[in-house]
């Protein structure tokens, strides 16, 4: 009889054992259905995916390419400003000197006009006096 009672109880216990197996079996199995279905999306979608973001390097690259570019530009745009500007400071300078010559030069020119005007004009006073004074003088 103990023998019968040790076989019910082990009985019984795979019965519990079963009975608790059984829905985690079934949830297992859920749980694989829809890791499958999963990776199955995942690898329609991986394609497309790998295509987009290939296609999104390749913009990158090109809009950096661009940039390198229009860097590039704007380097040798920025060096001939600056020999623009390099260019309009000799000519300010030139002209400055250019003036102040200029202006030396007209000076002395009006300088020269005034001593020319004041030695015509002595001469002038000076051979009128005698005309005058040999009239009146004698």
């Amino acid at each position: 009889m103990l023998i019968e009672i040790e076989v019910g109880v082990i009985a019984a216990a795979a019965v519990v054992l079963v009975a608790f197996l059984v829905p985690v079996l079934i949830q297992l199995r859920e749980t694989t259905q829809e890791s499958t279905h999963l990776l199955r999306r995942i690898n329609e979608d991986l394609p497309l995916l790998f295509k987009e973001a290939t296609q999104a390097v390749q913009n990158l690259n090109q809009v950096a390419t661009e940039m390198r570019e229009g860097a590039a530009r704007v380097r040798m745009l920025g060096e001939a400003i600056g020999e623009i500007g390099q260019t309009i400071n000799h000519v300010h300078g030139a002209v400055r000197g250019g003036a102040s010559s200029l202006l030396t030069n007209l000076s002395s020119l009006l300088a020269g006009f005034r001593a020319a005007y004041g030695v015509f004009r002595h001469k002038a006073s000076s051979s009128h006096h005698q005309e005058g004074g040999s009239s009146n003088g004698g």
